[in-house]
């Protein structure tokens, strides 16, 4: 079967009602669609881009699934140490260079297969049957594995969401259980609700615009190098440009603590010293924060800038 157009989820602000939805995890990880065919597995991303013998962790889902051939839709997640998912470590992995590498991220950063459709089966098209029946096929035909699961939907919205604040979480996914698999947005049967999220930052810099501040640079160490995480200029006052401007001297530094795009300009660079809170809605797949805002200067240890997340 040929390329099948992965379905998305539309953004809403709260969580789906009625007995005719279903709600699963959101899971943040990325989007990885798996094409079954006589034993053999072959990974993409919602783009095609393949990434067969990135996760070679994944390989069992050929001999767990009881089929000739299949199309699966799920999301390859890495866990945190506190066993949270973390689209930071995910991404580490989608990024993958150097195929000799991959022995060192299975052990870093093992990734799992949350599967939560199927589209296509030994040869026949499942994507007009009902996503109810299309995940009995699936909890039927896949089984579990050390490294593959089946996500578990849940009858509640509302109680789901509250779960993923407590655990703090991404946010929902909420499907009609009657609904066809659809190609991207072009329908009115998957909705995703996410949380605010918020992270502790590093100041690295600030672009300059006309020789005015315009943004922060915001950085954040998860292991031993600082890694870029995009501007931020949403919440800013004057205050906060006052008192960047008051120690400007203390703060400026020749060069970035992180590698730059060739063509950075208007830059005035600091020191990894100044921490600050910046809430965001989600990651975006190149590493940068979407929709951040500042939140305030804080008191807190450039050390603790690790990438930990919270939920509002």
């Amino acid at each position: 079967m040929e390329w099948i157009e992965p379905m998305e989820p539309i953004l809403r602000p709260d969580a789906v009602s009625g007995h005719q939805w279903v709600h699963q995890v959101k899971w943040d990880g990325v989007r990885i669609l798996c094409q079954v065919e006589d034993g053999k597995l072959r990974l993409f991303t919602r783009n095609r881009r393949e990434r067969t013998g990135f996760y070679p962790e994944l390989e069992e889902v050929a001999w767990l699934l009881q089929a000739k051939s299949a199309w699966l839709d799920g999301e390859m997640v890495v866990f945190d140490k506190n066993q949270k998912p973390s689209f930071y470590h995910a991404l580490v992995r989608e990024r993958l260079g150097d195929p000799a590498r991959v022995p060192l991220y299975l052990r870093q950063n093992p990734a799992r297969y949350i599967v939560f459709d199927i589209m296509a089966l030994d040869g026949k098209d499942l994507r007009d049957h009902p996503l109810r029946q299309r995940k009995a096929i699936l909890e039927e035909r896949l089984a579990p594995g050390r490294n593959v699961a089946v996500t578990q939907d849940f009858p509640d919205g509302e109680a789901l969401l509250a779960l993923m604040v407590q655990k703090g979480w991404e946010g929902i996914v909420s499907k009609q259980a009657e609904s066809p698999y659809v190609g991207g947005k072009r329908h009115r049967y998957w909705y995703k609700t996410k949380l605010q999220r918020k992270l502790l930052s590093v100041v690295c810099g600030l672009s300059m615009k006309g020789g005015v501040p315009a943004s922060l640079l915001l950085g954040i160490r998860p292991g031993n190098e600082w890694v870029y995480i995009g501007k931020a200029s949403l919440g800013l006052t004057q205050e906060h440009f006052r008192l960047l401007k008051e120690n400007m001297g203390f703060l400026a530094a020749e060069t970035p603590p992180f590698p730059m795009a060739a063509g950075a300009k208007d830059i005035v660079w600091f020191r990894p010293v100044l921490t600050c809170w910046v809430s965001f809605l989600e990651w975006t797949n190149d590493g940068s924060l979407r929709h951040p805002r500042i939140l305030g200067f804080s008191t807190s240890s450039p050390d603790e800038a690790d990438g930990t997340e919270y939920v509002e």
